[in-house]
């Protein structure tokens, strides 16, 4: 399973990506930092905290675009991290 850390390196054809999936990558590797059994979930008072803790500046309407593009890959991030603790541990699914 890939890792979100681990994206195909980009071709000279694509697009770059927009400044908001960056940020909002950057801010679930964030969330997800803090150890296996904590996770800061992806909402308005963390993202806050975190674009200030790293001097981000962005625009009021980036706000809900970084968060948007953060909560499906905090849920993937989520998933993989429960299929990586049960292929660790199969007894525990039983």
């Amino acid at each position: 399973m890939r890792e979100l850390s681990q994206d195909a390196a980009p071709s000279l054809f694509d697009a770059p990506p927009p400044p908001a999936y960056l940020h909002a990558k950057d801010f679930v590797r964030w969330c997800c930092s803090f150890g296996a059994g904590f996770r800061n979930s992806p909402d308005v008072a963390n993202l806050r905290y975190w674009l200030q803790k790293n001097e981000i500046k962005i625009k009021e309407r980036e706000v809900m675009e970084i968060l948007d593009t953060a909560r499906p890959l905090f849920w993937k991030r989520i998933e993989q991290s429960v299929r990586k603790f049960e292929q660790e541990r199969p007894e525990a699914t039983n």
